[in-house]
């Protein structure tokens, strides 16, 4: 062996990697205590948010249950008159004339130079806007009767005149005639209707004054009142002067038939 010779080195082995800097683990959050109970608070308010905005949806979409209702015995379920009830016609030989009527109201003719025609009763609206039991009354009298309504002073027309044309006159009586709408004198309740009356050739403008001599010279007197009745039923005796609103006749389904029924006179 040459002594002279360098000793052999071990072989230089590279360095080791220097290690990746390790990541932190991700929390987890569900195994947080505090973290997990607020996770179940929110989920379980969600929940309950939307149960109440279903409750609240199904609440307002379902009808609320309308209390029963009553009928008291002023409430009355049928009009006054009705333009689909049957007529009857009825001669008067006390008046000599004839006229046609719904056969469900009810004549006294009995010589006594008065004669009323009277309807069931019927709800009618007051002059003070209230639903009333009472009656429609056509009055047919000899001339210079029933004018004791004028000793107050003259009526006001509260609404205007209207013209109609008998169905069939006779020739001993005109073809037309004016329908005069009156409030009394004795009657404050503004708007107020207390009677319509026949009024021939004499038509008045609505707030115009209606003298008791214009009504007095009237043969027969032909008016269309109303009363008010105790009860539904409206036995005789019970009933007292009623004041309806003149708006009532602005309703076709009221007027109509009244207006019908004037209409239908022969004055013979």
């Amino acid at each position: 062996m040459d002594p002279q010779a360098p000793e052999p080195q071990a072989p230089i082995e590279p360095a080791p990697p220097t290690p990746a800097p390790s990541q932190p683990t991700p929390p987890d959050y569900w195994k947080n205590p505090n973290r997990r109970w607020w996770r179940y608070g929110l989920v379980a308010g969600v929940i309950i948010i939307a149960a109440a905005a279903a409750y609240w949806f199904l609440l307002r979409s379902t009808p609320a249950a309308k209390p029963a209702q009553t009928q008291t015995s002023s409430q009355v379920k049928s009009p006054a008159i009705s333009s689909t009830t049957p007529t009857k016609t009825y001669s008067s030989s006390n008046f000599n004339l004839s006229f046609s009527y719904p056969q469900d109201w009810t004549i006294t003719d009995s010589g006594s130079g008065q004669m009323t025609v009277r309807s069931p009763a019927s709800q009618l609206k007051s002059a003070a806007g209230q639903d009333v039991s009472g009656q429609v009354i056509m009055t047919i009298a000899n001339k210079g009767q029933n004018l004791g309504v004028f000793a107050k002073g003259n009526a006001t027309a509260v609404v205007d005149s209207q013209k109609v044309a008998y169905t069939t006159p006779t020739s001993a009586q005109r073809a037309n005639t004016y329908l005069s709408f009156l409030q009394y004198a004795s009657t404050t309740t503004a708007g107020a209707l207390d009677g319509i009356y026949i009024t021939g050739d004499n038509g008045y403008q609505k707030g115009q004054d209606i003298p008791g001599s214009d009504i007095a010279g009237i043969d027969p007197l032909v008016s269309v009142t109303f009363v008010q009745c105790a009860s539904s039923a409206c036995p005789a005796g019970t009933a007292t002067a009623l004041s309806i609103a003149s708006t009532s006749w602005s309703d076709t389904s009221f007027s109509s038939p009244i207006t019908k029924m004037l209409e239908s006179l022969a004055f013979n």
